[in-house]
Parts: structure tokens; C-alpha cells; sequence
């Protein structure tokens, strides 16, 4: 029997379902050999807290134990002061899930303390004493957290460390995407909606470094990764890559008198920018320092020479030189702001390589 492609799991998608597997099986066995009267619930816990990286699920568990620890204190004292009619637990059910559901509002990390506060007042009790009943609950759901913790860092670990990496190397990628797009299009009017869906696709992988940031962080402060390289330096370095790169296509599609005579040009300080954000790319996912910028240095010295040449030539009319001129500087200043944010962020890649 043949699986379409799209079906066959990939290393990481098969690992995840792994963990999640091993998880939920040793949440069970934990659970029925301690007697828990409602072990399911640590299932389920362990199941959440599984993700597909270990930062995340240290973020899931953080959430998890203070928005438990914070539902159960609702949820107890609740049941400790009404009667256990079924009218005065729905009064209870809906005043502590409004009361919570608005701190989690403004608190993310309470958003479980709800559900919690409802397992507490409306599953069935473990015993006649509503503080057993509520330390069975807790139990039960921290139990999932260790064990969805400890799958994560066992079972096929997938770090944050990594992804973040990866993620970045995709999005100098994209960047370097944009600038074929340009040299590709050189002479012709842009192709608007390819470069919108290039910028669409950096956003996007801009905003999984944010999330991928924060995992880091987690990681870091729990004492599994051994990086100490600040990961939201990576992130900021990459926006600011990400302006250049825009401030520079954008002087490159602007019409001008001599756009004809700096195609050449700039096709290859284009291709030697393209060429140094690939190797970046390719340092930063690997873990090692970037190779040195002398080519694209030399590119952007050549560009220099060859486009104020083009701008001072006769055959630029005498009305038009000063768009030529303007044309070339904003040229000239946007590959400039390149070139800075290519050695910041070669800086921070050369951090994150000696930290590894």
C-alpha cells in the first residue's frame, strides 16, 4: 500500500507523535499506580504540555501550574463555601470561571485557571472532603506537567535552540529571494504581487522567531540549552536586515535615467549581497562563525565608482541629472545600510557560534 506524499511523516512530525505517544502511556501508568482516582486528567496534561519543542513546552508547563494552582484555589474555596446543590454549583461554576477567565485576560499565563476552577466544581469529587477532592485534581494535573517535561527532554528532544536557527537562515533566505526578484526583473515593471507574497512570507517568518525568541529564553533560564547568546539580539538584527534589504529594492525598481546604464552594476553588487546573506544563512543554521565580507565589500567600492561615473556622464541631460544624481545616492545609502545590518547580524551569528 502506497501513502500519498503529502501523508508520509517527516522526521520531526514522526518524533513529535512519538513523544506525544509516550507521554500520554507513562501519564497512565504513573497515574494508576499512585491510585489517582481520576488519572485521565494527567493525561490530558501531559498531552498539552508534549509540543513540538522543548521551550514550548516549558512555556505550556509554567502556564499550566500557576493557572492550576490559581483554578484549584478558586475552585476549593468555592466549593467550601456553598452547598453542594446542583443550583448553588452552577452559581459557584459561573462566578469563579467569569472571575478567572477576566484575569487571564489580562494575565496569559491563567487562561488554564478556569478550566480548572470548572474540573474542581463539576467533575466528579474523589472523596466526600472537598480539599481531597482538590489536591487529587492538582496532583493529577501536575503530575501531566512532569511527565509532559520530562518526555520532552528524553524522548527525541527537539530544541528551540535549533529551530530558532534554522528559522532565521530561512528568513535571510526570503531576503536574499527578494534581491533575485529584483535583478530578475531588472528593466521591466516589478511583479507586485510576487514581491508581495515575498514580504508576506518575511513577515510570517519573522513573527515564528519572535514566538521562537521567547522558547529560547525558556530554555536558557531553565538551564537546558547551553547557548547563553541573547536570542531577541538575533531577532532584532534580522528586522533590521529586513528594512535594508527593502530600502534597497526599493531604490532599485525606482525609475531613473540611468536605470539602463547601472543594470549591469548593480546586478553584481546584487549578486554579491545575495551571495553574503546565503553564507550567513548557512553560518547561523550551522553554528559557525560567517566567512569574512571582503567580496561584497569589494562590490559595494565598485558600485560606488561605477554609478557616480554613470550619473556624471554627458549623455545624462542636463534636466534630468539631478534625478540621475538622486537616483544614484539613494542607491549608493541603501546598499550602505546593507552592508551595516550584514555585520551586525554576522556579529551576532559569530556570538551565537562561540556560545554553542
Amino acid at each position: 500500500m502506497r501513502f500519498p506524499a503529502g501523508m508520509i511523516p517527516d522526521t520531526d512530525t514522526w518524533k513529535s507523535g512519538l513523544r506525544t505517544a509516550v507521554g500520554a502511556g507513562l501519564a497512565s501508568v504513573i497515574t494508576y499506580l499512585l491510585a489517582l482516582p481520576q488519572g485521565y486528567w494527567a493525561v490530558i496534561t501531559a498531552i498539552i504540555i508534549i509540543q513540538t519543542r522543548i521551550g514550548a513546552s516549558l512555556q505550556a508547563a509554567g502556564d499550566r501550574v500557576i493557572g492550576t494552582l490559581a483554578g484549584a484555589a478558586f475552585g476549593f474555596v468555592a466549593a467550601l463555601l456553598t452547598p453542594g446543590t446542583p443550583l448553588w454549583t452552577l452559581f459557584a461554576l459561573i462566578v469563579c470561571t467569569g472571575v478567572l477567565a477576566m484575569l487571564a485576560a489580562k494575565r496569559p499565563s491563567l487562561r488554564i485557571a478556569p478550566m480548572t476552577a470548572a474540573i474542581l466544581l463539576v467533575a466528579t469529587p474523589s472523596h466526600t472532603l472537598a480539599l481531597i477532592s482538590a489536591v487529587h485534581r492538582v496532583s493529577e494535573i501536575l503530575i501531566g506537567c512532569a511527565i509532559g517535561i520530562f518526555v520532552s527532554l528524553v524522548v527525541a528532544p527537539a530544541r528551540s535552540d535549533t529551530s530558532l536557527r534554522n528559522e532565521g537562515k530561512h528568513a535571510v533566505g526570503l531576503l536574499a529571494g527578494l534581491i533575485d526578484l529584483d535583478v530578475a526583473n531588472a528593466g521591466k515593471a516589478p511583479d507586485e504581487a510576487a514581491i508581495r507574497t515575498v514580504g508576506e512570507d518575511i513577515h510570517i517568518s519573522l513573527a515564528k522567531i519572535e514566538t521562537l525568541a521567547n522558547e529560547v529564553r525558556e530554555e536558557q533560564a531553565s538551564h537546558i540549552s547551553r547557548s547563553k547568546a541573547d536570542p531577541f539580539l538575533l531577532r532584532h538584527n534580522l528586522w533590521g536586515l529586513r528594512t535594508s534589504i527593502f530600502l534597497f529594492h526599493r531604490a532599485m525598481i525606482q525609475p531613473s535615467p540611468v536605470s539602463d546604464a547601472l543594470s549591469a552594476p548593480l546586478g553584481t553588487v546584487s549578486e554579491a549581497v545575495r551571495a553574503a546573506l546565503l553564507s550567513l544563512g548557512d553560518a547561523l543554521a550551522g553554528g559557525v562563525a560567517p566567512p569574512a565580507t571582503n567580496g561584497l565589500d569589494d562590490a559595494i567600492a565598485g558600485f560606488d565608482t561605477a554609478a557616480r561615473a554613470v550619473a556624471g556622464q554627458a549623455a545624462v541631460p542636463a534636466d534630468q541629472a539631478a534625478h540621475a544624481a538622486a537616483h544614484v545616492s539613494n542607491l549608493i545609502f541603501a546598499l550602505g545600510q546593507v552592508r551595516h545590518s550584514i555585520e551586525q547580524l554576522a556579529g551576532c551569528v559569530t556570538d551565537m557560534a562561540d556560545a554553542t
